[in-house]
């Protein structure tokens, strides 16, 4: 009976440490998982730039590039601005096209251009038949040409097909009085080329009652400007009645993840420059293509101290740093212990939005397809940035922004939207063109 016991003990001891062993196997593996970052794989576009982040066992590959893309019903597209020009000794013409491609395919679709610019040039040639082009970056050029002709083209957003951009034409022409300075907001389809409508994107009856929002919109600042006495609003006065509500000039935004169309009305200064005041954006009811668009977009907390996507296994977060101009990039895995966040990067504010590249995977060859799209956007940039994170080894930022390149090659540039400027909520901000510098530059908020 003794040998008996004795022989229980120690098959019972046996098994226990056969247990906690698994035990501690079992918790060994477990940790190991825990500081692994979880497998993911999207595109984050901010600021200028799109990056390209891919997470699995090995670590976090981080690549950026200028580049704007945007996805519709599993289609991938690439929106860029195309310039060209031409240059004499006295003149200076500058024109711009948008063009979209999908991924997969060689054509690329002419979304938009305005023909000003070519015809000026035509007609300045016919008057100077003997003049020639010369090349600026060779030969000298006077640096107050009489003749100045150039359209400017900033890409203000996108939302799955639809894309937001304003044009900004400046015609000093030495035979023309008065010159010409325009601007104006539109919203084009990637897929199409096909220029958008209120009607078309939100339903007659919606886009009826967003114009007359933005009308009175528009009719309350006036209101507010000619009842005020500070010298802004004197000096807002002078060229308030040359603001005229456009139904067409508008763009797409969102707040809150929902749909929002946000106007922008044209104004001349007392000089003849081009004026702009952005109304606050309205609010519109979601259409149904818009929820392809509500899961790739920010979703900011209350107090605006965090964004972040949830992806299902995953959450994309970011938080922007102190002097609100970048946002440190992470991400965090769904899991039962405690939460753990990985640093992926920190990035150009504002952020646009999340595209995810495995719910569901892309195939093999739309993702050589990226590659190939990443590669001649940063070759004509002239700048290649790439970033590893290995297990022990996190990345704290991606330093520098691309140098986008200036005429005749493809670009991306984002336009400074009121819409993230922590002002934009009930303000009057009018803009107007320099055109010295070609660049737009803010003249007044009221």
């Amino acid at each position: 009976m003794v040998r008996q016991a004795a022989r229980l003990r120690a098959l019972h001891v046996v098994t226990t440490v056969c247990v906690g062993m698994s035990v501690l196997s079992a918790c060994s593996r477990a940790g190991d998982r825990n500081r692994l970052p979880p497998a993911a794989e999207f595109l984050f576009a901010a600021g200028d730039s799109t990056y390209w982040v891919h997470s699995s066992s090995e670590g976090i590959r981080v690549r950026s590039a200028p580049i704007l893309l945007t996805e519709v019903d599993g289609h991938f597209y690439e929106v860029f601005v195309a310039e060209d020009g031409v240059e004499y000794s006295d003149a200076s013409f500058t024109s711009s096209r948008i063009w979209s491609r999908e991924l997969l395919h060689s054509d690329s679709t002419l979304l938009f251009e305005d023909s000003t610019v070519m015809h000026e040039a035509a007609a300045w040639e016919k008057r100077h038949p003997l003049e020639v082009p010369i090349d600026p970056d060779n030969e000298q050029t006077t640096d107050d040409p009489r003749t100045v002709v150039t359209e400017n083209i900033e890409i203000v957003d996108v939302h799955g097909p639809y894309l937001t951009y304003r044009h900004l034409l400046d015609v000093d022409v030495e035979v023309a009085e008065p010159h010409r300075h325009e601007g104006r907001r539109e919203v084009v389809d990637v897929r199409y080329g096909k220029r958008a409508t209120l009607i078309g994107l939100f339903g007659a009856v919606e886009a009826a009652r967003v114009v007359l929002v933005g009308r009175a919109s528009l009719a309350k600042i006036k209101d507010s400007v000619q009842k005020a006495n500070d010298e802004r609003a004197l000096a807002a006065r002078e060229t308030l009645d040359s603001f005229h509500f456009d139904s067409t000039s508008f763009g797409i935004t969102d707040i809150g993840r929902a749909p929002a169309v946000a106007f922008l009305v044209p104004g001349t200064g007392i000089d003849g420059d081009a004026l702009a005041v952005y109304l606050p954006p309205i609010a519109a009811a979601a259409p149904p293509w818009w929820s392809g668009v509500r899961p790739s977009l920010p979703d900011w907390t209350v107090d605006s101290s965090r964004v972040h996507w949830n992806r299902g296994t995953y959450d994309v977060v970011a938080r922007p740093l102190a002097d609100g101009n970048a946002l440190k990039l992470g991400l965090s895995a769904h899991t039962l212990g405690p939460s753990r966040e990985w640093p992926i990067a920190t990035v150009a504010a504002p952020a646009y939005q999340l595209i995810t590249l495995d719910a569901p995977s892309v195939g093999t060859q739309l993702r050589a397809a990226l590659a190939r799209a990443f590669d001649i956007s940063t070759t004509l940039d002239g700048i290649v940035q790439r970033a590893h994170w290995l297990r022990h080894h996190a990345i704290d930022s991606l330093h520098g922004r691309p140098n986008f390149a200036d005429r005749r090659t493809r670009r991306l540039r984002r336009a400074p939207d009121p819409k993230f400027s922590s002002l934009h909520r009930g303000t009057l901000h009018v803009h107007t063109r320099d055109t010295n510098s070609g660049h737009g530059r803010w003249l007044a908020n009221l």
